[in-house]
């Protein structure tokens, strides 16, 4: 019986409500403040500027759910998603300016409670991040986020988008694959999910027992690199793909100087792999901490892509004969080190 008049209520409720073609966003900004409020959804070619007019703006824009805007004013900044409800931005002078959806449910309550959290979670991230000896709790805490990341794979929204996005940094493929079989169809279906099963697809073809795909990059001076100007030539390697603007990149380099400072030699050496990263940036940071072993700058997507590297820093270790040995999470912080051990001895 209660599936029954569950139908019945879906269908009455179907009937009473059409569904919405615009999100509707009103606003308000301190009083006596001036300037323009931006609104800017980078998916849908959005960037408009609205001029307050007493203290109020408004705006229309239109109905995606797997798409999130942003508003600026001033030093203020605020996100939300176009799921087709009204929305009101309260730019107060806060540093985070309150997002009230006028719906009681739905995609920006849910949002409003995850920036909520996320907030917090990185306060305290990167508060123990500064602590000395902090491995075992931030070990911690990445479990953490990811199990509120799987929390949130069940929201049909962009913030599920998001979320599946995140995982795929810590689970392996047939993890992933299992993951996004359980998503509702209408994320499954979304071009940035579609784009990450080729992802995984790649990360399947160079995984551990595979043997390494090259690929070359042209550098700044003209030449061109190669990554089996490296691999393959009888050396283990270890790569990491990183970016200087990357903040747990720059915390591995503690861990990838001491592996380079006890095994490097005729059987081991590192290669580090910049990418998604300005030139200059890259260079300035490989002289700042001083990292004297190779390189390949400017690389961008070209390795990503092809071994399916959607978060860094990303580490593989090859083997002599160019085999893909490991790259997993064992080859992060504190187990780098044994973990290189084992496979040398």
């Amino acid at each position: 019986m209660k599936t029954i008049l569950f139908a019945v209520y879906a269908a009455v409720a179907v009937v009473a409500c059409s569904p919405s073609t615009k999100t509707s966003i009103k606003g308000t900004v301190s009083e006596g403040a001036a300037g323009e409020v931006a609104i800017k959804v980078r998916n849908l070619g959005i960037d408009t500027l609205i001029t307050p007019a007493e203290g109020k703006f408004s705006l229309d824009l239109p109905v995606d759910k797997m798409v999130i805007g942003n508003a600026f004013f001033g030093n203020q900044y605020s996100s939300f998603i176009l799921d087709g409800e009204a929305i009101t931005i309260n730019f107060d002078g806060s540093e985070n300016p309150s997002v009230t959806a006028k719906a009681k449910k739905g995609a920006n309550v849910s949002f409003a409670k995850f920036l909520e959290w996320n907030d917090d979670f990185m306060k305290r991230y990167y508060a123990a991040a500064e602590m000395p000896g902090s491995e075992s709790t931030l070990s911690n805490m990445e479990e953490e986020f990811n199990n509120k990341m799987k929390e949130l794979t069940k929201e049909n929204n962009a913030l599920g988008i998001y979320a599946v996005r995140n995982l795929q940094s810590f689970l392996e493929p047939a993890e992933m694959r299992e993951l996004i079989n359980g998503l509702h169809s209408d994320l499954k279906e979304h071009e940035s999910i579609v784009a990450l099963i080729k992802s995984i697809e790649s990360k399947e073809a160079t995984s551990a027992g595979k043997m390494f795909t090259d690929f070359e990059v042209t550098q700044p001076d003209g030449s061109v690199k190669k990554l089996s100007d490296y691999v393959g030539k009888g050396k283990f390697i270890l790569a990491d793909f990183w970016a200087s603007w990357c903040g747990p990149c720059r915390r591995e380099i503690p861990n990838l100087k001491k592996v380079y400072d006890k095994f490097h030699g005729d059987n081991f050496d590192i290669l580090s792999i910049a990418v998604w990263d300005k030139v200059e940036d890259t260079q300035k940071a490989i002289a700042e901490e001083g990292l004297n072993w190779n390189h390949i700058i400017d690389a961008q997507r070209i390795p990503t892509d092809l071994y399916g590297i959607e978060g860094i820093p990303a580490i593989i270790l090859f083997g002599p004969d160019g085999t893909i040995l490991n790259r997993g999470e064992d080859l992060r912080g504190e187990k780098m080190e044994p973990t290189i051990a084992g496979y040398l001895e």
